[in-house]
């Protein structure tokens, strides 16, 4: 089944959310640091709360989503371990890596944005947009208590 334009845009949201969730979540067992562990989990519940929505979106549309591709899932876990590994700054490669990922989320937004979708469709976007602005906002203060 062929996606037409909007339906890619909104399966590339809907893709990143799922990945940004599972990375909150993998990255948990790399920090003992209990701030870092309160806020990922919610961010990552949050993601999870917004593929939900998004994915009954992209079914109204008349596609249906995709899922993450689990080779690059593995590759981008390694990547992640082994930076912190390697590193004498757990926190902040976590934080930045983290921030990265929003930004690239943000993006995605914005583009899907640019396509003629619903209005109920366009609400729930800039919705999440608002609210990956407020978690840069956050991962940003947090980094700052250093």
């Amino acid at each position: 089944m062929w996606l037409d334009d909007r339906e890619v845009a909104l399966d590339e949201v809907i893709l990143k959310c799922k990945d940004i969730a599972r990375d909150y979540k993998k990255v948990l067992s790399l920090t003992d640091d209990l701030l870092l562990v309160h806020l990922f989990e919610e961010l990552a519940e949050q993601r999870k709360n917004w593929v939900a929505r998004l994915e009954s979106h992209i079914r109204k549309l008349g596609g249906l989503p995709s899922d993450i591709d689990p080779e690059k899932q593995i590759l981008e876990e390694i990547i992640t371990h082994t930076k912190v590994a390697l590193s004498d700054d757990e926190r902040n490669i976590l934080l930045n890596d983290r921030q990265k990922e929003e930004e690239e989320l943000k993006t995605l937004v914005q583009l899907a944005l640019r396509q003629e979708i619903p209005e109920e469709t366009r609400l729930l976007l800039r919705q999440i947009e608002e609210e990956i602005e407020i978690t840069q906002r956050r991962l940003l203060e947090v980094r700052s208590r250093d």
